[in-house]
């Protein structure tokens, strides 16, 4: 039998081949399901394998969240919410506008979160002259500023739960990080977004008006943020906020069809199974264990392992939940020193698992915003790459002075 760590790479590299040939993300991840669970599981389990995942809990809930959150988003653009969240926006400046939404909407840890920044911004994006990877670029990047820290994301709990530590504690280690993220994403964006006098807004507004705007507009966006924060399940809040946002707008039957409708996109359901089957074949094949203990008998140094084993299980499943729950265990002894975190060595392995999540071809939210935009695959990679390799190089080098 082929060696798991083999049949992990191979697979990767075969799904960014097939990206590469232009076939369809949910069809390349599938293919990459299929050939690592061929290749390492016995083919008579194959069929009660993919079954399996397809009924699992953690699949059902992604599933369930995201069409509730497609559909929010769907009735948020029909009923003109979105449209004047971003019109709001825009009164601050057209380009603090194309940051805050999206960083607005970030601020809901939602599964393919990005395409709903994506509708809000669209209007924005085309008056200001952008081009489809620049509007991608910007949208995929300050959506996800805050995954790095915030203490709502799955990820960074789970993280505190694995190291057993207080969840304050991760955070406020992790902190600097979000602001090395807003920091490079403003630098690389805004060279983007050039001052263009014929769209910025001569319209003078009240700072009391903004805000009543904002919160007419984005009630939706913080009623979920406040629900989780209070401890509800997001796969209560998103449709629970679906509801009360159909009740207070006074849809209609067409109008809650159309969101239904697209929130039900069988290509996206489809693509989210793709990605979990394709989790669930790595946990089940223990392709990464195996991996993780095939780099330390070759030797590889602590600190390589440290960065190397969560960035590429983030890369290999585009879930932030992903190389936190199957790289992190590995790494406590070296995280770890009884009931002491050693900070720095927390932040190479978390960054590094994040880095590789954002740079991932099955990261929903960098396939369905480049599809949404209709923009190049690899030209937003030519844009994402360089401060993602610099946020990388930034945590290395801190663990390197600090050790």
């Amino acid at each position: 039998m082929l060696s798991p760590s083999v049949a992990l790479l191979a697979s990767i590299a075969g799904i960014l081949i097939l990206i590469r040939l232009k076939v369809r993300p949910s069809l390349a991840i599938f293919a990459g399901s299929l050939t690592v669970s061929l290749l390492l599981l016995p083919p008579r389990s194959l069929p009660e394998h993919m079954l399996h995942t397809l009924v699992d809990r953690q699949t059902l809930t992604l599933l369930a969240v995201v069409a509730s959150a497609l559909a929010l988003s769907r009735l948020m653009e029909v009923k003109g919410l979105l449209t004047s969240l971003a019109a709001t926006m825009e009164r601050l400046g057209p380009r603090l506008a194309m940051h805050l939404v999206p960083a607005t909407i970030g601020l809901v840890p939602m599964p393919a979160g990005a395409l709903v920044s994506a509708t809000a911004l669209r209007d924005l994006a085309d008056r200001m002259g952008l081009t489809p990877e620049r509007v991608t670029f910007i949208n995929y990047w300050f959506r996800h500023i805050w995954e790095a820290s915030l203490p709502v994301y799955p990820a960074i709990i789970t993280t505190s739960v694995i190291l057993s530590v207080q969840l304050s504690s991760v955070t406020l280690t992790l902190l600097p990080m979000t602001a090395l993220v807003i920091a490079l994403g403003t630098v690389s964006s805004y060279r983007m977004l050039k001052p263009n006098k014929r769209y910025e807004t001569k319209e003078r507004t009240s700072k009391k008006s903004i805000v009543y705007n904002l919160l007419r507009t984005s009630w939706p966006i913080l009623l979920i943020v406040g629900l989780v924060l209070a401890g509800l399940d997001v796969v209560i809040a998103f449709p629970l906020a679906l509801a009360l946002l159909a009740c207070q707008q006074r849809a209609k039957w067409m109008e809650l069809k159309i969101a239904l409708k697209y929130g039900a996109d069988l290509q996206i359901l489809f693509l989210l199974y793709a990605v979990m089957l394709f989790k669930a074949t790595i946990e089940g094949a223990g392709a990464a264990y195996t991996l993780f203990s095939d780099m330390q008998y070759i030797g590889m140094p602590t600190p390589v392992l440290m960065a190397f084993l969560p960035f590429l299980m983030g890369f290999a499943t585009g879930i932030s939940m992903g190389f936190v729950g199957i790289s992190l265990p590995l790494l406590v002894p070296f995280i770890t020193l009884g009931s002491q975190v050693n900070s720095y060595a927390l932040m190479l392995v978390y960054i590094s698992g994040y880095v590789g999540v954002l740079l991932s071809p099955l990261h929903l939210c960098l396939i369905l915003s480049t599809e949404y935009f209709k923009a190049s695959f690899a030209k937003v990679y030519k844009l994402i790459l360089p401060p993602l390799l610099a946020i990388e190089a930034v945590v290395v080098f801190i663990y390197y002075i600090a050790a």
